[in-house]
């Protein structure tokens, strides 16, 4: 099912809670469902409804917990993740009992989990959304990739955020495995306003779990003082008490409409190589510098395929 062919439902939809990239990359496809005449209730914890509603002010939203991801900053996702097992399992198992309350409360025909694996229902069609049929992993984590495949085929439709001939995300998005894989193409929120001048020099995002997104603020921050171009940081939280360089402006990516007018003037991007914000670029056509964040495979995976010549 292609998504212009999902007209007149009640849809519930839940992002991922790995940052923000997977709310940024539901924006855009939120905004068509509803031109489309479906209706949506979102699932989703406190802070991604606040960037929620700055788009879509008027829908339903359900509070939902996150998956309980913790990370100790050291470059060892897998072991994090690994080390985390059985917590991110009891949410998976809480959240599939969660989903068909909602479902059968709001009557829903259509569930849309951006990610979320125990975000599935028995009484109707689960569509699961994501750019990775295959994880980047290797030795003994292709278990990882084992379960990730498992998980998803209990889904009816997949939907990649890619082409066909996975232009953006390379052998993460390659269909092997599964027949029930519709690819819709990269999504972003930028493509819903006009494209305007690009006015300001360098635009810094600080993006990402923590303490890897602190950990980066902490670096463009000190470059940017020792640079005599004017560079505005879009950071989500302040990470010093105050900033006395006039070179620096800082503002808080909370107030997303605000971020993304200052990203859309932006010469210059230097981002973590997330695949939101890669489609983002494309979008956008804009110079930039990616960092990956250190031991996330897929963001050094992304990374690699899109600087190589």
């Amino acid at each position: 099912m292609r998504t212009e062919k999902v007209q007149g439902q009640r849809i519930l939809l839940s992002p991922l809670n790995w940052g923000m990239g997977h709310v940024a990359r539901c924006i855009p496809l939120i905004n068509q469902l509803i031109q489309q005449k479906n209706e949506i209730i979102i699932a989703c914890n406190f802070e991604q409804e606040q960037v929620f509603k700055t788009y879509f002010s008027d829908l339903i939203y359900e509070q939902h917990e996150g998956y309980p991801f913790s990370f100790a900053g050291t470059g060892n996702f897998e072991m994090d993740v690994l080390k985390q097992f059985f917590k991110l399992n009891k949410r998976l198992r809480k959240e599939k009992k969660e989903v068909e309350k909602w479902v059968k409360k709001h009557t829903i025909d259509l569930v849309i989990s951006d990610h979320r694996y125990g975000f599935i229902s028995k009484k109707c069609t689960s569509i699961f959304i994501t750019h990775q049929l295959n994880l980047p992993v290797s030795g003994f984590m292709k278990t990882g990739d084992f379960i990730h495949k498992k998980l998803i085929r209990s889904f009816q439709e997949i939907w990649v955020l890619d082409t066909p001939e996975s232009k953006f995300a390379g052998k993460l998005s390659r269909n092997s495995h599964f027949e029930n894989v519709c690819y819709i193409g990269p999504k972003s929120r930028f493509s819903l306003s006009p494209k305007i001048e690009k006015t300001i020099p360098l635009v810094v995002i600080i993006s990402g779990p923590e303490p890897y997104a602190e950990q980066l603020f902490k670096e463009q921050y000190g470059k940017a003082t020792l640079s005599l171009e004017k560079t505005c940081i879009i950071t989500p939280k302040l990470y010093l008490e105050e900033s006395d360089s006039t070179q620096i402006d800082i503002i808080l990516s909370s107030d997303w409409k605000k971020a993304d007018l200052i990203i859309s003037q932006a010469k210059k991007i230097i981002s973590r190589s997330g695949y939101s914000t890669i489609m983002d670029l494309n979008y956008l056509e804009t110079e930039f510098e990616l960092i990956p964040t250190q031991g996330q495979k897929e963001q050094e995976y992304l990374h690699q395929i899109i600087t190589q010549p």
